[in-house]
């Protein structure tokens, strides 16, 4: 067995990747993700109705990752971290060129409206010992992710179960 490495090591407990404002919460954006899979809630649509309940309109609350997923290229910046960036850092650290998401568990705090701007702390939370699994040998990790908005309020928290392996 591979022991882990001291970087992988101190990466646990602590945050390794931030992403901050990466994209303004537009309610266009949103409108068009419900329009393409016919979700016609009216917290997302209806500002009468959406006022009543929450205030003003919401963005769907399962549209949070997507708040702070980079362009593919941006004429501002050189290097743009991959979504998940702490994953595919671990993916490589380990030599474990494979990986599959196995669980994914979310809860949302603070709605997300217009104009949020919403950043990201990726937090690697654990990291199994070497396993044998049917697509070969790797390791598990749980990734937390806890986004805020701009205002420094919570508005979610992810945790993600990966299983790293190469065959």
């Amino acid at each position: 067995m591979k022991p882990l490495p001291e970087k992988v090591k101190g990466w646990i407990g602590n945050t390794v990747i931030t992403e901050k404002n990466v994209i303004t919460v537009e309610k266009g954006l949103w409108q068009n993700f419900c329009a393409s899979v016919e979700d016609g809630n009216p917290l997302y649509w209806d500002e009468k109705i959406a006022k009543s309940y929450t205030g003003r309109l919401i963005a769907p609350p399962a549209m949070l990752p997507s708040w702070v997923v980079h362009n593919e290229w941006d004429p501002k910046k050189e290097n743009l971290n991959r979504p998940m960036e702490l994953h595919f850092l671990l993916k490589e650290a380990l030599d474990l060129p494979l990986g599959i998401v196995t669980n994914i568990e979310m809860k949302f705090y603070e709605p997300v409206r217009e104009g949020d701007r919403i950043s990201s702390e990726q937090q690697l939370v654990e990291i199994s010992d070497e396993i044998e699994t049917k697509l070969g040998s790797g390791r598990k990790w749980n990734i937390e992710v806890i986004y805020k908005n701009h205002k420094n309020k919570l508005v979610g928290i992810q945790n993600m179960h990966f299983l790293g392996y190469k065959k």
